[in-house]
């Protein structure tokens, strides 16, 4: 039981380590990207992370991806993901992404409620957006807003 608990103070502080993180580089940029992610179509999708991506790298900011509604889909482990004509699956582009140093959030109500997934299900690197995290980067100064 101690180890139990051992390991969740250490996720716990993991976590809260790269809130912390993703929080201090959003509020130090003069300007930072959202993207609301709402589709699991797998084109819409796909655009979305491309100009995000493209966006961060191009414009060098802080840039998140908040996966809510259907878009949860795109991270679940569990289901097989559908290839863009490109050849990539967007769960391979978000994966990109975050390896550049993206933030993808995804909602924790609809990733239990619409997606049916628990967080054992979602892609390693995505977290969960809680809301100071979420609101901190939605509302932080600088903040432009992109929704698909």
């Amino acid at each position: 039981e101690a180890d139990a608990e051992t390991a969740t103070e250490i996720v716990t502080d993991t976590i809260e380590a790269k809130t912390q993180a993703v929080l201090a580089e959003i509020e130090a940029a003069d300007e930072s990207l959202y993207v609301s992610l709402t589709t699991d179509d797998v084109d819409r999708a796909a655009m979305a992370v491309g100009q995000a991506h493209k966006i961060m790298n191009g414009r060098e900011i802080p840039v998140t991806i908040f996966l809510n509604v259907e878009g949860v889909r795109l991270v679940d482990k569990t289901i097989p993901q559908n290839m863009h004509a490109t050849g990539e699956s967007v769960q391979d582009r978000l994966i990109n992404f975050m390896a550049d140093g993206g933030t993808v959030l995804v909602c924790p109500f609809c990733m239990k409620n619409v997606g049916g997934m628990t967080e054992a299900d979602v892609i390693d690197g995505v977290l969960l957006g809680t809301p100071e995290l979420t609101w901190g980067a939605l509302f932080a100064e600088g903040a432009r807003t992109l929704s698909y």
